[in-house]
């Protein structure tokens, strides 16, 4: 008998097979993991513009106030975007064989794995499959979550330490869990005034 647990992660509809997969940019990637990745890797902990620098000759789209660490590890930046102040924490890794897209204000917290490659566990071939990721604006990731491909992240979504994403969340919702799920609101940002900063919707 065929029992599938009802939160076991589907193929998503988007999710491409190994033959259908545009093959990496040679120049890129000759790059990027011939130099590149150790310029990160080794260069000094305050150094966000010079791994910045170095992911985009890789063909990163990097907000220039975008922050990474050096330990952060990135698997093919060239399908990685980044928007105004998001930052990615130590020891992250970020899978990048798919589109991998962050908005702005988004926080990527320390060891968390965010993956748009994985082996489908519903195929008997248990062949791997990719699809794109989106972290929409103002989500926070917080320590150790890990999102699994074809997942949209939408507007201030905040995923409790060590959840697994598995399935597109609500925005402006306070999410944990193995998956994780909605379990509260979260009050709305407003960032309509000239300087962004946040300021929460009907506070004084």
């Amino acid at each position: 008998m065929n029992i599938q647990s009802p939160n076991a992660p589907l193929r998503h509809p988007r999710a491409e097979l190994p033959s259908h997969r545009p093959g990496d940019p040679f120049w890129r990637a000759l790059l990027w993991h011939g130099l590149g990745r150790w310029v990160c890797k080794y260069s000094f902990h305050n150094w966000y513009a010079l791994r910045c620098t170095t992911l985009r000759l890789c063909g990163a789209k990097l907000h220039p106030t975008v922050k990474i660490r050096a330990s952060a590890r990135i698997d093919r930046p060239w399908n990685l975007t980044m928007g105004k102040l998001s930052a990615v924490g130590d020891h992250a890794h970020l899978i990048c064989r798919s589109r991998v897209e962050v908005g702005p204000y988004c926080t990527i917290s320390q060891y968390n794995k965010v993956f748009s490659q994985a082996e489908d566990p519903l195929d008997p071939q248990r062949r791997i499959y990719t699809a794109p990721i989106r972290i929409q604006k103002d989500a926070w990731l917080a320590a150790d979550v890990t999102v699994l491909p074809g997942v949209t992240i939408q507007e201030g979504v905040v995923v409790g330490a060590r959840g697994l994403v598995d399935r597109e969340l609500p925005a402006w919702t306070i999410c944990t869990g193995e998956p994780a799920k909605p379990r509260r609101d979260r009050p709305i940002l407003d960032r309509t005034g000239k300087d962004e900063a946040p300021r929460w919707k009907g506070a004084m």
